[in-house]
């Protein structure tokens, strides 16, 4: 049966409904030399993201020295400004309690840096699980003052000190990673 509308049948050339022709190229695709002229691209696998270690690690060093002038601060600040004695971190150097809070800043930062690299290098998610970890060591380093008998005013702004070397900490070092870290372009 004859369609006057479609003088060519179902087969009609004019209407290719979006099917190409084995022979020619889709419009707008420029030939890749060596691939077939019409085969779909093979999937490529996934690539790690590549941290600029350099960069991170300055970045890091300088969250190290500012999470260590924040303890400083505060124990200045608290000590000698407003009287109220903070429980100090182990003093291991035996310099003095604002010594000591220097150190822990630091030393927080310091250990934080170490284990955000590690986690970019086998984590899927990095970001996650260093904000979870940074988190929980806060707050376990937030508690710790209110162990045994303490007195509780010192006991909060202890508690507090931690809580602002934590949110330095990982608000520092989470923009550091998002500075150095890139995810490979791929080209097919």
């Amino acid at each position: 049966m004859s369609d006057p509308q479609r003088p060519y049948g179902a087969e009609d050339p004019t209407r290719s409904m979006g099917r190409v022709p084995s022979d020619e190229q889709p419009p707008g695709v420029v030939p890749v030399p060596g691939r077939p002229s019409w085969s779909p691209a093979q999937p490529l696998p996934p690539q790690r993201p590549q941290l600029d270690v350099g960069r991170y690690w300055a970045g890091a060093a300088a969250t190290v020295l500012v999470c260590a002038l924040l303890g400083l601060a505060a124990s200045v600040i608290f000590d000698e400004v407003f009287d109220i004695g903070l429980y100090a971190p182990p003093d291991v150097l035996g310099a003095g309690d604002d010594a000591s809070w220097a150190g822990a800043g630091a030393v927080f930062a310091l250990l934080g840096a170490a284990v955000l690299h590690l986690l970019v290098v086998i984590a899927p998610r990095p970001r996650m699980f260093f904000g979870w970890l940074v988190g929980l060591t806060t707050v376990i380093l937030a508690v710790l003052p209110f162990t045994g008998n303490p007195d509780p005013l010192a006991g909060a702004m202890t508690a507090l000190v931690w809580v602002i070397l934590g949110l330095a900490v990982s608000s520092m070092l989470g923009s550091v990673l998002g500075r150095t870290l890139s995810v490979p372009v791929t080209t097919t």
